[in-house]
């Protein structure tokens, strides 16, 4: 099957997109048009269930951010939005960062049933 490519844009309409695409169970593919793992959007992040240092790990590079950032107040974001409902996680895909050398990072998505079936 082919990935839809989307141009990510964080708004309330692009998530949407998402969800009804994984509730039809599509592959797509996200060029985020950012380079760095550091500029992620933590919304982003969290759909896909990655971290910024898992990221960065596959640019062979560390997130370049506070401590204080990173390990409090970003979670602390993370927790309350899912709370509040804005955040919802994918459920039932599973994500592939691609990080080329000073390319911005896209990442894939197909339904673990498919790649149950491809195994």
């Amino acid at each position: 099957m082919m990935d839809k490519n989307l141009t990510f844009t964080d708004n309330e309409a692009f998530y949407t997109q998402l969800l009804e695409m994984e509730s039809r169970n599509e592959n797509y593919c996200i060029d985020t048009g950012i380079s760095e793992a550091k500029n992620l959007p933590l919304r982003l992040l969290h759909h896909i269930g990655i971290s910024k240092d898992e990221v960065a790990h596959v640019q062979h590079k560390v997130v370049e951010e506070s401590a204080l950032m990173h390990d409090f107040i970003e979670p602390m974001i993370v927790k309350f939005n899912e709370m509040t409902g804005k955040y919802k996680p994918a459920r039932g895909y599973e994500f592939t960062v691609e990080a080329e050398d000073y390319d911005t990072i896209k990442i894939h998505a197909r339904p673990k049933a498919a790649v149950a079936a491809a195994a």
